[in-house]
C-alpha cells in the first residue's frame, strides 16, 4: 500500500460522477419501461457493483494507487459485463427470430421484438456506462499525475550535485620557498619579446 497525504478534488469528483452515471445506467431500463416488462433489467446488478466500486474509490483512493486501480478495474469490468448482457438481447432476437407484435399470438421459442422503451433504455444505459468508464479513468489519470509530480518535487529537495569540497589551506613553507613560489608567477607573466621585423627586399633592377 502507498498511502497518499493529499486530497485532490478532481479525483474525488471524478469517481463520484462516474458512480452517478453508473446509477443512472442501472435504473434506465426501469425508467423507460414503466409499467411494462423489460428484458434489460439484468443490468442493474453489474451496474450496481460499479456504483459501489466507484463510491468506495472516491472515499478510499488515498490508501494507495494499487487499491484505486483495483476498484476501477472492478467497476469497469462490471460495466462492460452489463453492456454485453444488454446487447445479448437484440443479438438473440436477430439470430433466433421474433414473432409478431402484440396482441398477435407468439409461437413457442420466439420472443417479442424490442419495444421502444427497451431500445431507449439500451441506448441510455450503454451511453451512461461508457461515460462512467471514461470519467473514472480521468480521475485515475489525475491521481497518477499528482503522485508523479509530488515525487519529482520531493526529489528536487536534494541538490543535483554533491557539494564541492573546498581546497585545503596550503601548509606553511619556509621563507625561501615562499619567495621562490612568489617569483614564479611573475616570471610567467613576463611578456615575450616581439619578433624581429623582416627586412625589406631591394627593388628589382
Amino acid at each position: 500500500m502507498e498511502p497518499t497525504a493529499f486530497r485532490n478534488a478532481r479525483v474525488v469528483w471524478s469517481f463520484w460522477v462516474a458512480a452517478a452515471f453508473s446509477a443512472i445506467g442501472a435504473v434506465a431500463p426501469f425508467a423507460f419501461s414503466i409499467g411494462a416488462h423489460s428484458r434489460l433489467t439484468v443490468v442493474v446488478i453489474p451496474f450496481g457493483i460499479a456504483v459501489v466500486a466507484f463510491a468506495v474509490n472516491a472515499l478510499m483512493y488515498q490508501q494507495g494507487r494499487p487499491l484505486a486501480v483495483a476498484l476501477y478495474f472492478i467497476a469497469g469490468m462490471a460495466i462492460v459485463y452489463g453492456i454485453l448482457a444488454m446487447l445479448a438481447v437484440p443479438i438473440r432476437l436477430a439470430v433466433v427470430g421474433t414473432c409478431a407484435a402484440a396482441p398477435a399470438p407468439c409461437a413457442g421459442g420466439l420472443e417479442r421484438p424490442l419495444t421502444s422503451g427497451e431500445s431507449d433504455s439500451l441506448t441510455a444505459a450503454t451511453f451512461c456506462g461508457v461515460l462512467a468508464v471514461f470519467i473514472g479513468f480521468y480521475g485515475l489519470l489525475v491521481l497518477y499525475r499528482r503522485r508523479s509530480t509530488a515525487a519529482r518535487e520531493k526529489a528536487q529537495v536534494w541538490p543535483a550535485q554533491a557539494p564541492i569540497k573546498s581546497s585545503e589551506p596550503a601548509a606553511e613553507t619556509p621563507s625561501g620557498s615562499a619567495s621562490q613560489t612568489a617569483t614564479e608567477p611573475a616570471d610567467e607573466l613576463r611578456e615575450l619579446p616581439a619578433p624581429e621585423e623582416l627586412k625589406e627586399l631591394p627593388p628589382p633592377a
